[in-house]
This record gives structure tokens, sequence and C-alpha cells, in this order.
């Protein structure tokens, strides 16, 4: 991430894009790679700090703040705004991108200032009616993601998959080429396929809490393989730049575990009261 090959990858994000989102992707991409280390320097720190902020109590909601805020210019300026206007993004390449789904749980997830009775976590600051609302926008936006033209063609997810074996380690490397072989030429049923999972998850939450904790379960197991579909991120090839979407997306499943006592999710206030 110290070298020009930094920014030749964030630089990749304005392909496809229009050009009012790829004009300042190019423009970012240009300085960071004038200026590797420096630049890098800083966003690693900028991340380590974010982190202990959201770590340490009395920190927590200025750098969940600030999180966000983080996450909404990398989604831009790092990830062409997860290439959802270009036409051929997809759930398996981490459509619509790893780092909105950061921001999306720094807000589910802000400590509440006093117990609001909620059936799971996620809804405890915002409301379990808001809260399944966001859920069922995000995974339901994966169904529509899936089903698109690029992304659903005859070899679009084989040759996506397949693609991620390089520089894998060669369990992983196998595990991807495998994948990738036996959807070759079934683009378009593994998408609809995929897309009909998606819906019964985005719909999941709204189901009573028995069934609800399936929904959950398979968003679970969902996002598990669409990880290992993204290749773990790349993060075993000394050239990804964070997990991807998938880790991200199972988290956020967990938060919306039904809780055994629906209307008290958190034993007391952040305050201590």
């Amino acid at each position: 991430m110290f070298t020009k090959g930094f920014s030749q990858m964030l630089g990749a994000a304005a392909h496809g894009n229009p050009a009012i989102v790829a004009g300042p992707i190019t423009w970012s991409a240009h300085l960071v790679g004038q200026h590797p280390v420096v630049m890098n320097t800083i966003f690693a720190t900028t991340q380590l700090l974010l982190g202990l902020g959201i770590a340490w109590r009395p920190t927590v909601r200025l750098a969940l703040a600030a999180s966000i805020a983080w996450a909404l210019a990398v989604w831009w300026l790092g990830e062409g705004l997860g290439m959802v206007l270009t036409g051929s993004a997809s759930p398996a390449d981490g459509a619509p991108g790893a780092v909105i789904i950061y921001a999306l749980l720094a807000v589910l997830l802000w400590p509440a200032s006093h117990d609001r009775p909620a059936p799971f976590v996620a809804g405890r600051s915002v409301g379990a009616r808001a809260a399944r609302l966001l859920w069922l926008l995000l995974w339901g936006s994966l169904a529509i993601l899936a089903l698109q033209p690029g992304a659903r063609a005859p070899r679009a997810l084989s040759g996506l998959i397949s693609g991620m074996a390089s520089g894998e380690p060669g369990w992983l490397a196998a595990a991807d080429g495998r994948l990738g072989a036996l959807l070759s030429n079934h683009g378009t049923a593994a998408g609809a396929v995929l897309a009909a999972v998606l819906i019964a998850v985005a719909a999941g939450v709204y189901l009573p809490p028995a069934a609800a904790r399936g929904a959950v379960a398979l968003a679970i197991t969902l996002a598990a393989a669409i990880w290992i579909a993204q290749g773990l991120g790349g993060m075993l090839t000394g050239a990804g730049t964070d997990p991807d979407s998938g880790p991200l997306l199972a988290i956020l499943a967990l938060a919306y575990w039904p809780a055994t006592q629906p209307g008290r999710t958190s034993p007391r206030p952040l305050d201590g009261r």
C-alpha cells in the first residue's frame, strides 16, 4: 500500500462511472500516486485512531460520527460508490461497497442514551421499524444488483470468482477456481438463485422471531459464501485494503438476531444510570 500500485488500484474505481463520479476519483488517485508513503501513512493513522476512539467509551460517539464521514469519503474516492452506477456491480464483488456497510453499522450500533425496547440490538438506537427498513434496503439492493445484465451474463459470475484466485494461497485459489468452474456458463441461473435468496433474507426480519432467526442465520451463511467468492477480500495476497463485504454482512446480521427476551437488548444505558 506504500507504492504507486495503491494509487493505480484507487484510480481503477473510476472506470465505468459517470464523469461527475470519476473525476474526483482520478484526482485523488493522482494525489496518492505523487505521495504514496505520506498519504497511506495518513490513511492508516486515521483508521487506527477511529478504531481506538470507538473502543474507548468517552470518545465512542465522536469516533463513530467521524467513521461515518470517513466511510462516505472512501466509498466515493476509494470504491467508486461501490461501482453500482457501472451496471456490472455484483454482491460477489463487494457491491454496494464494503465501506458503506461500516457507515450503516455505525448508525445502527450508535450507543443509545436510554434503554429503548427493541427485539434486536440494531433497533436499540434508531428503533426497530427504521432498522428493519435499512435491512430491507440493503439486502433488497443486493438482490437488484445480482440481476443486473452485467452481473448475470453467462460467464460474469464465474469469471469474477475465478479471477479472485490470483495471488491467493493454494487452498483458497483452488476453492475459488472450483467454484468459478462450477458456475461457468450458468451466470443467469446463478444470479436468479442468488437474488431469490437475498430477497428471502431481506424479508426475513419482518417474520416472527423463530423464522427471523432462520433468516438471519441464512444471511450469515450467505455472507460466508460471498466472502469465499471474494477470496477473503484479498487479505492473504498482500494487496487487500480491507476484508471486503462478507464479514461486514455477517456482523450486521448478528445485530439483527432476535433477542431471547424481546424488549430489552442492553443491561443499562451508556451513561451508566
